[in-house]
């Protein structure tokens, strides 16, 4: 005799379990990987401007000059009208590690005036008596 005719959820559940065993064995595609980073470099606002009429609708980005410590602010609106363009000039400066026995020129600053003032104020002191 046939359990299905008995048991009709086994039935359901073999079919399942089929089902299942159908996909674990299929491989599920991967989504691709996202594009790598980059930094934008231009040559000046000539190379800014460019960039700019290259960029489509609806888009910002940051394009860093090759010769100065500047960066330009391009974006353009939905309709691809650019917005005025902003240049935004920076420092750079090294950060230590933290760990390591450097100090920076402005701790050290700090410090040699901290030390220079209690100098001055012991030197005041013993004057005074």
């Amino acid at each position: 005799m046939d359990n299905a005719f008995f048991n009709p959820q086994l039935t359901n559940l073999q079919s399942q379990l089929q089902q299942l065993q159908s996909l674990m064995g299929q491989k599920q595609a991967m989504a691709p990987a996202p594009p790598p980073r980059t930094i934008d470099f231009v040559d000046g606002v000539t190379g800014a401007q460019v960039f700019l009429d290259g960029m489509g609708p609806n888009s910002s980005a940051a394009a860093f000059d090759k010769n100065e410590s500047c960066f330009f602010w391009l974006s353009k609106d939905a309709n691809g009208t650019p917005a005025p363009m902003k240049k935004c000039s920076f420092t750079v400066e090294d950060i230590p590690t933290p760990g390591t026995d450097t100090i920076t020129k402005q701790d050290f600053d700090a410090f040699e005036a901290k030390i220079m003032g209690m100098l001055a104020s012991m030197t005041k002191r013993e004057g005074e008596s």
